[in-house]
């Protein structure tokens, strides 16, 4: 069993930078992703699984990649490639990171479209919470109404 201090520090973003500037660095990062939606992005190996010594899954270009390559980004101080620099700049946690970048042996890629959604999610959480309250609550919706039948 793991103990408790590395578990908060999974959730526990890397640096702190001001709100205002993770939300603007994270959605030049969507911007960019969306300018080409359907190119396909390697995903990394997620970082409970060491993550972090790897590079994408397959030979492909990663998200962090992706926003290497602006130079806007680079000089706002992104200073390289590596998961650990992304998670500074952007100011994410392993688990945030893991959400956008990360994938699978059964799913190594991804359209960038839908990593920059995730982005999207990750920088604004509200309408995910909306959806998810919804199931929850016609779940109880529908439980209440099958226990008043039966």
């Amino acid at each position: 069993m793991r103990p408790v201090r590395s578990l908060t520090r999974r959730w526990a973003p890397a640096t702190t930078i001001a709100a205002r500037d993770r939300q603007h660095r994270l959605l030049r990062w969507a911007t960019l992703l969306e300018r080409n939606p359907h190119q396909i992005i390697g995903l990394l190996s997620p970082s409970w699984a060491g993550g972090d010594a790897r590079g994408t899954i397959v030979d492909r270009p990663s998200a962090i990649d992706v926003a290497w390559s602006d130079v806007v980004l680079r000089v706002m101080g992104l200073a390289g490639r590596s998961r650990g620099e992304a998670k500074s700049f952007f100011g994410l946690s392993d688990a945030e990171l893991d959400r956008i970048a990360a994938g699978s042996w059964r799913c190594p890629v991804r359209p960038a479209w839908q990593v920059a959604v995730r982005i999207r999610n990750v920088e604004c959480p509200r309408l995910e919470n909306r959806i998810v309250g919804s199931v929850v609550a016609l779940l109880l919706v529908i439980c209440a109404i099958s226990y008043w039948i039966f």
